[in-house]
């Protein structure tokens, strides 16, 4: 197997007092070992490198960074090497780590020092590779020089292993390359198609049932105007509009049925949300063109009756590790609407950042929301995920912005579901509340001081977390874990009610919280005793009530990930049956193709839960496309192409596992062991979610790159009917593959291209080229459609300007090496790939 190579290259103009005036540069390369492999031999290197001509003293700054992976020195057992080594790597919690060095080191003229290190675990994907290098004075702490993002090249292949993917790539790409898209999506109900189409010019009279209240007719018109070249007159009586909304109180809330003829447009529905859902599925009727105003609006003729699958239609956007601003946050509200989603779970809380102003607790933000690298005072929470040392100013949401989304969601029919982490994934809280605590207690008010402490100082607990912090779980045996708990929701509810709305249902979070936690507690052994608790797990449970109390006296339902509902009697944690009487709403996530847990949905739901299928699986869109050393994400829970993201069966997750990636090889009585869904689990299985965690998405970009297409498809199987074939016993994959193909067209040629302008616009993953050298051509396809294939055969990177892909292919030659890549009309390219004939 050949070498990898990575590197990143950091340039940095430094004065490091050797003189005042000298621009000193040092150029920082992160690379894998000579001899690395990613089972046996995990050796990485970072490499200092002076380029300036004159010596660098590195023994006066550390330099500091994170590190997506835990790092583990290298083991000397040369006493001379152990001498010789003149830097030490050290982990300051969580993913933070800093190097110093010995006295007396330094980078000589046109020089380096490697500074060698193992990772745990394979690095596979440009997101596991360190970032945000800072340097700070060992003489004034306070003191930073900021690095910033490095650099990264892409990892090496042999030319033959380049072209084995591709052509694999291509093979998978012909699969979806013949096809008719489908008229909506998400597919309706019940779709039927007519002859011809109804174009209603640039004016469209519009009526409206009186049984509808003026506000919504109000929001109806708002609607229309999303419509380019329309201008809407509201008809004076019912029969005279070519658009005519009727009220059919038999159907369902979000139910509609829609008619498209000669006669014009006609919507029925009981409810507001309803028409607007009828108005989604008219905008997807239309192609890109139309929507910008183009070409004239026309609509199909058509029947439909619809009413989505799931009541609960999520998606849970990570704000805390990577703050999004309410723009950004705005924008995809927007298309979740436009998609008929309607639950917007917002992670605005964990270790790494407190994103959302509570008034009664102003330390929440005031240090929660700030990284920076002067944490040190209590002022601040340390850098995470490459933010360096540069302080992260107004990194939250206001009161009144949050209060403006919820707004703003509401008219969209979407309710923001906010998520308050705890017990563990709080650090950010506990931090802000230690700050709290020590101001109060130095300006003499201990009872004050003590109101919202959130640790025990005395608790010699030791455990890590999955993000490696050691200090951030809540202690449960602490009164003011509970006052705190109460106030934050206090002050939340009172920002819906201020806008005139509920919070009906608010997660607790309740995931992940670490092996050893409160184990050496004294108040959690007074606790114990005074409960008659026999075990520190008991605490759990104990935990789960008490909050969902709290919400209970508010008039809320809790949710919280699938450890709500589960305990652990000393053997990990299991379904607990015990607590299914509290209404509680589960996210359920861990079900890792291969993990043992692919059932654990399933039988939370059998057990009477309120399940929300949130498939880290399928739906945790921070995960990899591909194998691609160069595609952005994580790869625990999965790898998720496209295909794999709408392989995704709710209620029949085995059906088809076999057929994906990451369930080929797992033997057929390992599947068949899985427990299935009940009809009392049926029941119980409200909803599904997509998730997109943010630790490797820095930018609202990269949010757009992760999320689409993928989030199509989850779309997709929150609202279109269950399929004849979605069982284990009658799966068809032809047919499963005819509705993908479908669904490939729509999003490629429709869908993706109406991004481009559509809701401020969104910078979406551009389809990977596959290729096939066969009988003397070059062929190449794309992932899905829509796109324009240009080329290169001198080296240079393919741009709009270069040459399109011939239909017929690519004349083969000796020793060319070509570049191709998919190209949108804007000049944004796709994933270069690189074709080599010897």
């Amino acid at each position: 197997m050949n070498r990898l190579k990575t590197y990143l290259t950091l340039s940095l103009g430094l004065c490091l007092g050797l003189q005042e005036s000298s621009a000193q540069k040092i150029k920082v390369k992160w690379d894998f070992s000579a001899n690395y492999h990613p089972s046996q031999n995990r050796v990485l290197q970072l490499t200092l490198i002076n380029t300036d001509n004159v010596p660098i003293q590195l023994d006066t700054y550390d330099l500091w960074f994170n590190s997506m992976y835990p790092i583990e020195e290298i083991n000397q057992n040369n006493a001379e090497e152990i001498n010789q080594k003149n830097y030490r790597f050290h982990n300051r919690n969580g993913n933070l780590y800093s190097v110093d060095f010995a006295k007396g080191t330094r980078i000589n003229v046109k020089d380096s020092i490697t500074l060698e290190y193992k990772s745990p675990y394979p690095i596979t994907h440009t997101s596991l590779t360190p970032n945000g290098f800072y340097l700070e004075s060992k003489s004034k702490p306070s003191k930073h020089i900021e690095i910033g993002h490095p650099e990264v090249i892409a990892a090496k292949v042999t030319p033959q292993e380049e072209n084995n993917m591709l052509s694999a790539l291509y093979a998978r790409n012909s699969l979806t390359h013949n096809g008719k898209a489908q008229a909506i999506l998400p597919t309706p109900a019940h779709l039927k198609m007519g002859n011809g189409a109804f174009s209603p010019g640039k004016i469209l009279d519009v009526s409206i049932d009186e049984g509808f209240n003026n506000s919504d007719k109000k929001s109806f018109s708002e609607y229309l105007r999303t419509f380019p070249n329309l201008a809407q007159i509201q008809a004076p009586k019912g029969d005279q509009g070519k658009l005519k909304i009727r009220q059919n109180k038999e159907l369902g809330k979000e139910a509609y049925h829609l008619k498209v003829s000669t006669n014009g447009i006609e919507i029925s529905a009981s409810h507001a949300a309803g028409v607007f859902y009828a108005v989604q599925s008219l905008r997807s009727l239309l192609n890109p063109e139309q929507l910008q105003g183009k070409t004239a609006l026309s609509f199909p003729f058509l029947e439909v009756q619809d009413e989505p699958r799931f009541a609960y239609r999520g998606f849970m956007m990570d704000i805390a590790r990577n703050f999004k601003d309410i723009h950004t946050i705005k924008k995809y509200i927007d298309v979740m609407a436009s998609l008929k989603l309607n639950k917007f779970h917002l992670h605005f809380i964990d270790d790494e950042g407190w994103r959302l102003e509570i008034p009664s607790l102003p330390e929440l933000t005031e240090i929660g929301s700030k990284r920076s690298g002067t944490f040190k005072d209590g002022n601040s929470i340390q850098p995470a995920y490459g933010s360096g040392s540069n302080p992260t100013e107004n990194a939250f949401l206001t009161k009144e912005q949050f209060q403006e989304l919820l707004t703003y969601a509401a008219e969209r029919h979407v309710t923001i579901i906010p998520e308050i982490e705890t017990p563990g994934h709080a650090r950010a809280a506990i931090k802000a509340m230690e700050t709290r605590y020590h101001r109060l207690m130095k300006a003499g008010k201990q009872k004050e001081a003590e109101e919202f402490l959130l640790y025990e100082a005395t608790d010699s607990s030791k455990y890590s977390s999955a993000q490696y912090w050691d200090d951030n779980v809540m202690n449960p045996a602490l009164p003011s874990v509970y006052r705190f708990i109460d106030v934050v929701l206090e002050d939340i509810k009172k920002m819906y009610q201020e806008v005139g709305l509920e919070l009906k249902l608010v997660s607790l979070g309740g995931d992940e919280v670490p092996s050893g936690s409160w184990e050496g507690s004294p108040i959690i052994k007074q606790l114990m005793a005074k409960e008659g608790m026999k075990s520190v797990y008991e605490v759990w449970p104990y935990y789960v009530e008490k909050i969902n109390a709290i919400c209970a006296s508010k008039g809320m339902n809790i949710a919280g990930w699938e450890e709500f509902g589960m305990v652990n009697q000393g053997k990990g944690m299991q379904v607990n049956p015990e607590l299914n009487h509290l209404d509680m709403y589960l996210d359920v996530w861990n079900n890792v193709i291969g993990g043992g847990q692919e059932d654990l949905a399933y039988r939370l739901a059998n057990a009477g839960y309120k399940t929300v299928f949130t498939s880290c699986a399928n739906y945790y869109l921070d995960m990899v496309w591909d194998r691609n050393f160069n595609e952005p994400g994580l790869k625990w829970a999965s790898i998720t192409d496209l295909y794999h993201a709408y392989s995704m069966l709710p209620e029949a997750f085995f059906a088809n596992m076999k057929y994906t990636q990451t369930g080929k090889d797992l033997k057929d009585e390992y599947i068949a062991g899985k427990v299935r869904l009940t009809e009392k689990g049926r029941s119980n299985l409200v909803g599904i979610k997509a998730a997109l965690w943010a630790e490797t998405v820095l930018t609202a970009e990269r949010m757009d790159y992760m999320l689409f297409p993928r989030l199509f498809a989850m779309a997709e199987r929150a609202w279109a009917p269950k399929r004849n074939w979605e069982n284990d016993k009658e799966f068809n994959k032809s047919e499963f593959d005819k509705t993908y193909n479908a669904f490939v067209h729509k999003v490629g040629s429709n869908e993706l291209q109406k991004l481009d302008f559509a809701f401020g616009g969104f910078k979406y993953r551009l389809p990977s080229v596959g290729i096939n050298a066969e009988k003397g051509t070059l062929h190449a396809n794309t992932e899905y459609p829509g796109f324009q294939i240009y080329y290169t055969e001198d080296g240079s990177i393919p741009t709009v300007n270069s040459r399109p892909y011939p239909k017929g292919g690519i004349a083969l030659k000796d020793h060319m090496i070509v570049k191709l890549a998919a190209i949108d009309q804007h000049g944004r390219s796709g994933r270069v790939s690189t074709y080599t004939r010897n």
